[in-house]
């Protein structure tokens, strides 16, 4: 929403205190917080506070800090006495959410494109990033962030709409009568799909058909309505309103006729829809997504996209945090977690998921109660156990406690009254579920997830973790340092080549763009594309694109950086063949010193002149890269850099094309924020790594972890060598430990004999011999406590990325990227 929608809806409003702030720009985009503790000093730009009294905190007791952090727009209660808001827009009306739901209404009929509702009792987030991610090659697409689907996250998921998109999709959530209604009223969807009928939320309703009745409200505007064909009740509600329906399913009476067959890859589908047919991989086997990624496909069908296309994508699909996570042991067992939906539908899939693993290795279980059991329900859990080839059980919480299994011989089962007790029991017994493929299912409030390390047992695999919190900590602390030194007007473009650093691309690019960075920076047009088959739907600025790439380019959206002018024409020719209305966004680069690629000064007078020539072009950015920001030695040849391109860009400026500027990249954003133009770019100091000296005051937090695990622990006597080579003899007996990590994973031979160290229980351990491909050997006699299987730190918190390259020899971007494929990726928070 921008600042005059605001000022027109303010108009209307009768509970106006008073308008006072009159100097940001109509255009502006107006942001949105409820929680001050959110909001960076200094603000982005203009920001709305919206004052909710909930269960914990209310709003309004924030006022006072939010408007000292630079806030000057206010949504409140007219029934609270608010203190001084001086120079600041302030409403206040008689309920806050009501007219917080109203004003992001006014703005979604503003917009004025179409929009998808979603709603469902499971798998309404995973459906929706589904679905964005088939559309995304054909549509500029907005959907709701994240699970943002209650009676807060609805209207913030509209708040974002802007006029480059082309379609919205919005997921609604209900715990109570009459919230569907208000939803309805919000997002106003054109178009609906249903997801799934089950038990969950049914407390707040008088059973299955009043919470149906609830749910349907949500398309009393809708064209159509895509569904599963199981969902009868629904369908014929909804044909019985003069609804159109779609479904998909095995009956020839489905609009979309689907047979599949489970495979060691994933599943083998074959599709039937409007006389076409088509066979399309998915990478996962489990029902729950299967039947969330047909109910994606419908909906994109419908809408016009290729089924061709949809078998392209629909191999990228990965299911989403907080779903059903499919984790591996080190044993080759696996680990099935889902601790998001808890209802007994949800619990006969993940049991069938369970039953369809690959392998032949015994089940187990442990599941913890389900909302609004009764004592009937519990014969229910012995059927379902009955019926699946769950062996060994343990059973969660008070209401399972009298249940008989006398009837069912073939299954082991504990009952524990907390999770407490089962930390505890796995604790003191972690091999009880060794070489057993194990189910984990209980309500996300019990905190299922935190048996995962235990029955991992992670030590023993060599691992690379992100730790998203860290990295959206050092954005944010980023953002606040570049804007304080550099201006209000600074934005970041975040740098993620080689899928960011070898960490995970897009799990990185779906933090980054959660938390409102606005241009992904990739190397080549590969990465770009990648990006978007996950579902990415930010702007990617491509900085080293091959020409022959370019219609692959304008196909995923993504944005060129151009170095040659030949690039110029060559782009245009694709651009005028292909259905673009638009002029396509460039970016050009100037070689300002570096001398890699990029126009050179000389050579800007011609490119003036050429850029108003190329109207299918719209350039976006110019911009340059220093080669020795971090060097204060070479200040000279830097600002010598920055002023070439000041220079240059002045000879570029254009009137029909006006662009934004960016020369700083990590180090230059440190040492020279002053300089920043309108974006600086940051990569791997999104990661903590420090690449220059820092401002004591600018705390970054590693967000990467390179772990291993012990696996032997050998006493060498004195005189005796270790390795090939039988190097590193020492006068004493030492204990040694072997690590399976080597060259062959990412640990440089560089470290060898000594030059090397890792940490063990918060201790280091040098390399002792050659680093060899596989196995790396420690000296662990400094640490009598290190046993086998302890976790071992390569780098992290104990070792820094940065000492451990310097040791190296290398730089950490090197270290990050050549961690080879084998080695696990894990991310972790956020």
């Amino acid at each position: 929403m921008t600042v005059g929608a605001w000022r027109n809806w303010l108009q209307q409003q009768k509970g106006t205190i008073r308008s006072m702030d009159a100097s940001s720009d109509e255009n502006a985009p107006l942001q949105v917080f409820f929680d001050s503790r959110l909001l960076i000093n200094p603000l982005a730009g203009p920001t709305l506070f919206v004052a909710i009294k909930g269960a914990w905190h209310d709003g309004h007791d924030y006022l006072t800090a939010a408007h000292k952090s630079g806030v000057r727009y206010f949504l409140v209660s007219n029934q609270v006495t608010l203190p001084p808001l001086p120079n600041a827009d302030v409403i206040a009306v008689s309920d806050v959410l009501l007219a917080w739901q109203q004003l992001a209404g006014k703005w979604r009929r503003e917009w004025n494109q179409p929009v998808i509702g979603i709603t469902g009792s499971n798998g309404k987030t995973t459906v929706k990033e589904w679905l964005c991610q088939l559309l995304n090659h054909s549509f500029h697409v907005h959907s709701s962030p994240r699970s943002y689907n209650s009676q807060i996250g609805v209207p913030m998921s509209l708040w974002d709409l802007q006029s480059s998109h082309q379609l919205a999709v919005i997921e609604a959530a209900i715990s109570q009568p009459g919230e569907m209604q208000r939803h309805a009223d919000c997002i106003q969807p054109d178009f609906g799909v249903l997801t799934h009928l089950g038990s969950s939320h049914l407390e707040g309703f008088n059973g299955h058909e009043h919470l149906l009745e609830e749910k349907l409200k949500l398309f009393n505007s809708c064209a159509w309505i895509a569904m599963p064909g199981s969902l009868n009740s629904a369908a014929e509600k909804l044909r019985g309103q003069g609804k159109r329906v779609l479904t998909w399913g095995t009956a020839a009476s489905n609009d979309m006729q689907v047979s599949s067959e489970a495979t060691p890859q994933g599943r083998s589908i074959e599709v039937r829809w409007a006389n076409q047919s088509f066979v399309w991989m998915l990478p996962f086997g489990g029902e729950s997504g299967f039947r969330n990624a047909m109910t994606a496909a419908l909906v994109a069908l419908e809408w016009g996209v290729d089924g061709r296309q949809i078998g392209e994508s629909i191999q990228y699909l990965r299911d989403l945090d907080l779903r059903m996570q499919r984790l591996r042991t080190h044993d080759g067992a696996w680990i099935l977690s889902d601790a998001y939906t808890n209802d007994w539908d949800a619990l006969a899939l993940a049991l069938q998921d369970l039953d369809k693993l690959p392998g032949h290795l015994p089940k187990a279980a442990i599941i913890g109660s389900i909302p609004g059991m009764k004592p009937k329900d519990q014969k229910r859990l012995i059927a379902l156990i009955k019926g699946s080839s769950v062996q060994l059980l343990w059973l969660v919480g008070d209401a399972w406690k009298a249940l008989d299994w006398s009837e069912v011989d073939s299954v082991t089962c504990r009952h524990f009254s907390s999770t407490s007790e089962i930390l505890q029991a796995l604790e003191v017994s972690a091999d009880a579920f060794r070489d057993h493929d194990i189910l984990i299912k209980g309500p996300r409030a019990d905190r299922f997830e935190r048996f995962h390390p235990l029955l991992m047992q992670r030590g023993h695999v060599t691992q690379l973790e992100l730790d998203l919190e860290a990295v959206a900590h050092n954005l944010k602390t980023t953002r606040a340092y570049v804007r304080e030194r550099g201006g209000d007007h600074v934005s970041i473009i975040a740098v993620i080549k080689a899928s960011g650093y070898g960490t995970n691309g897009p799990a990185l690019a779906r933090l980054l763009q959660f938390h409102g960075v606005e241009i992904m920076a990739v190397a080549c047009t590969e990465e770009g594309i990648e990006l978007r088959r996950h579902g990415l739907v930010m702007r990617i600025l491509v900085l080293n694109p091959e020409p022959d790439t370019f219609r692959a380019l304008v196909k995923h959206r993504l944005e060129p950086a151009l170095h040659r002018l030949e690039h110029l024409d060559e782009l245009t020719r694709i651009v005028q063949q292909s259905d673009q209305t638009q002029p396509w966004p460039v970016h050009l680069k100037l070689d300002t010193g570096m001398h890699r690629l990029g126009f050179t000064p000389e050579e800007c007078p011609a490119l003036h002149k050429i850029i108003a020539n190329h109207p299918h072009l719209l350039v976006r950015t110019v911009f340059s890269h220093l080669a020795a920001a971090d060097d204060p030695q070479l200040d000279a040849d830097t600002s010598r850099q920055i002023h070439l391109f000041n220079d240059a860009v002045e000879v570029l400026r254009h009137p029909s094309q006006p662009f934004k500027t960016h020369i700083l990249n990590s180090a230059g954003l440190i040492r020279f924020p002053e300089k920043a133009g309108d974006y600086v770019r940051t990569g791997i100091g999104l990661f903590g790594v420090r690449v220059t000296e820092i401002p004591e005051t600018w705390d970054l937090q590693p967000a990467v972890r390179f772990t291993t695990a012990i696996s032997a622990i050998h006493t060498i006597p004195a005189g005796e060598g270790v390795g090939y080579g039988f190097t590193d003899a020492s006068h004493h007996p030492r204990q040694v430990a072997t690590l399976p990590v080597g060259y062959a994973d990412g640990f440089p031979r560089h470290l060898s004999h000594g030059v090397g160290s890792v940490a063990i229980h918060g201790a280091k351990a040098p390399v002792v011999g050659w680093v060899c491909m596989d196995m790396v050997m420690v000296d662990v006699t400094a640490i009598p406590s290190a046993q086998p299987g302890d976790e071992v730190e390569l780098f992290g918190q104990t070792i820094s990325l940065e000492s451990f390259a310097q040791a190296a020899g290398t730089i950490p971007y090197e270290i990050l990227t050549r961690i080879t494929a084998r080695v696990q990726r894990q991310q972790r928070g956020n």
